[in-house]
């Protein structure tokens, strides 16, 4: 979706509108300013009359994801906490488009057409909501189809070395009574020859097979730990802010003592920033659950393929076997051989659906979940009451005290 649909950004409630008072460094390095909000809505959570219609899928990023320090913002320095109004409505902006953003129960997208599948729907919305993960989201999109393209290659690999398997093992029946016998002198020693021919070709299918299986699998082992790499270190980074926002409404405290009610501006900034920034992590965590649910149910209906094909290779194999005509003076000896064909390409048939499938946990164990930051470990609900508790201690503290102890 692009970012350049509404150049404008109405005035937001809860924005503080107050210019600072010249307390974090602004350089150019760190000042990497916010895209406007798309969608931007309205006080009193109206809906945007030109709303921008998000994107079915994320929006490709170009170019590396990080700068060259490896981090999203330097946090001391980041646009999150800027005192400039300017850049603290960029912001509110997108914190609105969550939280302030009526949800379309009759999506404005859709046309007469068939609707869009939920999955899409969901994804669209996401995309709507929080355009600014938008890159990582590209790359979470991009795993999970580079993940069912592996997936197809290699169904489509299997199915057709079994039927150059089974092509070669017809090949050697008819070349065992023929030219074979010729070379040896006699039908029983061309077929042992050929037989023994079908064995390597066994032999060589087998290694072949694992072979393209190992690399698949590292393929998709390595793409799995570079995604996880990323999302590590995103999640990580939403931590850090999320825990600096927290601190600085406590912080801010001693820069406005002589003025509450900018006190209560920041505060309340502040405080719709750290529970976007944790509604950010959530609907992370859920863009990666919808994603992989989609490589499941891709995987699934692959191996329902997989049952069809399988078994219709190895039938129009054997019917071509025995559509063959026999070789005149040669017919036990090509009729044992083609015996011998259908079995081996039985085996070959029953190898190929039961052997190198990809295992359900191959990208569980890669992703590698179990060192992701969490949502749920930032604890928004108590993190944003216990900031409420201590500043109703404070203000009682701050009564008990101007009235003399009483």
């Amino acid at each position: 979706m692009s970012h350049d649909d509404h150049s404008h950004v109405p005035p937001t409630h809860g924005a503080p509108h107050d210019g600072g008072h010249g307390g974090q460094g602004h350089d150019a390095r760190a000042q990497t300013s916010y895209d406007p909000a798309p969608n931007p809505p309205p006080r009193g959570a109206a809906d945007v009359e030109d709303r921008a219609v998000p994107s079915a899928t994320p929006t490709r990023h170009s170019g590396p994801m990080r700068n060259a320090d490896g981090i999203l913002h330097p946090i001391q320095d980041s646009e999150y906490f800027s005192e400039d109004p300017a850049a603290t409505e960029r912001v509110s902006a997108h914190i609105d488009e969550y939280f302030n953003q009526p949800l379309d129960i009759f999506p404005f997208w859709e046309s007469e057409g068939k609707p869009d599948r939920f999955h899409v729907l969901y994804a669209r919305q996401i995309e709507e909501r929080f355009p600014v993960d938008s890159d990582l989201r590209s790359n979470i999109y991009t795993y999970g189809r580079g993940v069912f393209d592996a997936l197809r290659i290699h169904v489509i690999i299997k199915r057709v070395n079994q039927a150059l398997a089974m092509a070669a093992f017809a090949a050697l029946a008819l070349l065992g009574p023929t030219w074979f016998s010729q070379w040896t002198g006699t039908d029983a020693a061309g077929a042992a020859v050929a037989a023994g021919a079908m064995l390597v070709v066994l032999g060589l299918y087998w290694g072949i097979q694992q072979i393209l299986f190992i690399q698949y699998r590292f393929r998709l082992e390595n793409d799995s730990y570079q995604l996880s790499r990323e999302i590590v270190q995103r999640s990580r980074e939403l931590q850090n802010l999320f825990t600096s926002g927290r601190a600085m409404a406590d912080q801010a405290e001693t820069r406005y003592q002589q003025d509450g009610k900018a006190w209560g501006q920041r505060a309340l900034y502040l405080t719709r920033l750290t529970m976007w920034l944790g509604a950010r992590m959530e609907y992370l965590e859920k863009y990666v659950q919808m994603e992989l649910w989609r490589v499941r149910r891709e995987r699934y209906w692959m191996r329902w393929l997989s049952r069809i094909l399988t078994p219709l290779v190895f039938v129009v194999g054997v019917a071509i076997f025995a559509l063959q005509p026999g070789l005149e003076g040669h017919e036990v000896a090509l009729r044992s051989l083609q015996g011998l064909a259908v079995v081996l390409s039985a085996i070959v048939g029953l190898a190929s659906y039961f052997l190198w499938q990809t295992p359900t946990s191959a990208v569980q164990d890669k992703l590698g979940i179990e060192n992701w930051v969490r949502y749920a470990s930032l604890d928004v609900d108590n993190a944003v009451a216990d900031q409420v508790r201590r500043d109703k201690e404070r203000l009682v503290e701050y009564r008990a005290l101007t009235r003399g102890g009483r």
